[in-house]
Parts: C-alpha cells; sequence; structure tokens
C-alpha cells in the first residue's frame, strides 16, 4: 500500500510539473504578443493552411505531435520529386498539383524551382512564404509585386526591363495577354493587374519570369530569351 501511495505520489508530481511547464510556455507565448522564434506573428486560424475539423488544434493537420521520424514532426507523406531539398518536400505534399490547385497558380513540377547562386543561403520556400499566416496573400513575407522580388535581386545586369508600367498604355499588346492562371502555359509574356495578383495590363517582373520554375538555362524566363521578347516587341 505505502508503494502504491509513492507511485501515486510520484504521478501527481509528474503531472503538477507538467501543468506548470505548459502554463510558462503558454504565458511566454502571450507575453510574447503571440510571437515565435521567427519573430513573426503567426496565426494559422482562418487561413488557407486552416484545414482541420472544427474544435479540433490547427496545427495537427500538419504536425504530428510525437516521434514521427518526420522532418518538422510533418504529418504528410513528402514529396521526394525531381530535386526537392530543405522544405520544398514538405510544402509539395500538398502543393503539388493534387491537393492544393483552388486558388493558386498552377506550375509546372518539372521545371526548375527557385535557385540561387553558388553561396546564397535560405532561397527555400520559407525565403518567400510564411506557411504560419502573414497579414499578405499567397503568404508572402511582404506585399507582392517588383519591390518584394528586389529584396533580393537588384536592377544591376546587363538587362533592365521596366516594370509596374500599363503596356496596352503604350500600345502594345503581348500575344499572350489574356492568360489563365490556372492552366500550365509558359509560351507567352504575362500582363497582370496592377497588384500583381491576376491578369491585367501592367508589366510585372512575373511577365518574363516564373518565379516557380522557367525555361532551363535562361534567367527563370517562361521562355527562350529572344521569343519572349518578341512577344512584345514585334518590327
Amino acid at each position: 500500500m505505502i508503494r502504491r501511495r509513492a507511485r501515486f505520489g510520484r504521478s501527481m508530481n509528474q503531472i503538477a510539473a507538467l501543468a506548470i511547464i505548459c502554463a510558462v510556455v503558454a504565458g511566454a507565448y502571450l507575453a510574447s504578443g503571440g510571437r515565435t522564434a521567427f519573430g513573426q506573428e503567426k496565426n494559422v486560424a482562418d487561413t488557407q493552411h486552416d484545414v482541420t475539423i472544427p474544435g479540433t488544434p490547427v496545427c495537427v493537420n500538419c504536425h504530428i505531435p510525437d516521434e514521427s521520424g518526420q522532418d518538422q514532426l510533418w504529418a504528410q507523406k513528402p514529396n521526394t520529386a525531381g530535386t526537392f531539398a530543405g522544405l520544398r518536400p514538405l510544402c509539395f505534399s500538398c502543393h503539388d498539383g493534387t491537393v492544393t490547385n483552388v486558388g493558386t497558380f498552377a506550375f509546372d513540377l518539372t521545371r526548375p524551382l527557385h535557385m540561387r547562386s553558388p553561396g546564397v543561403r535560405g532561397a527555400d520556400c520559407d525565403r518567400c512564404h510564411d506557411p504560419h499566416g502573414t497579414p499578405y496573400a499567397k503568404f508572402l513575407k511582404l506585399p507582392g509585386g517588383a519591390d518584394f522580388c528586389r529584396n533580393c535581386h537588384s536592377k544591376a545586369g546587363p538587362v533592365n526591363h521596366p516594370v509596374d508600367v500599363n503596356a496596352r498604355e503604350r500600345g502594345v499588346n503581348p500575344t499572350d495577354g489574356n492568360w489563365n492562371p490556372y492552366q500550365l502555359d509558359y509560351t507567352g509574356t504575362r500582363l497582370w493587374d496592377e497588384e500583381g495578383t491576376g491578369p491585367g495590363d501592367y508589366v510585372k517582373c512575373l511577365s518574363c519570369h516564373a518565379t516557380h520554375g522557367g525555361t532551363p538555362g535562361t534567367q527563370f524566363n517562361t521562355m527562350p530569351t529572344q521569343n519572349l521578347c518578341q512577344n512584345c516587341h514585334k518590327k
């Protein structure tokens, strides 16, 4: 009887210690204003990544809080196709066209994804996106558009094409001006709306470059450079 009481007492002490740890962690999180080690607010709830059943913790659709053996305690089967590395196998376990199509721009996974120069670190999916929630569209860490690209890409180079200009006002009518963002089409020059979120009249960085995969041997161009230019600039 004494031994049972001793074991019961130890169990209660362990439960109490666990409760204290949980309270401390929760208090620290609230004191930080809802921020994590990444330094940004995280609010997956009510975003496109909140696909859980009502009443279920938001995190469990992507993460398993146990010894799952997966990187980042990942709950899905990583997509190891192609040359995916870093976080990409995790992201593309859903974003490979089999789970998430609605509301996203399509891209071809057989094309090289956003590459980086040797020595440049941190050019994985989370370089531009924060899957745990941001105030901006498509989980971007900053507002989209040319200024977003310039955070990494300077204007220096042999070609410096103007962006954020209205092409149709200048009399330019690209061959692929009315493109469909939900089709895998890399054959023309795309004009965007002023916000850079869909078809429109403006030249954006994405008019010529495909951040999620371009023609091999180019600077992420949607097609070989000469053909790309001639889509708008005709003799």
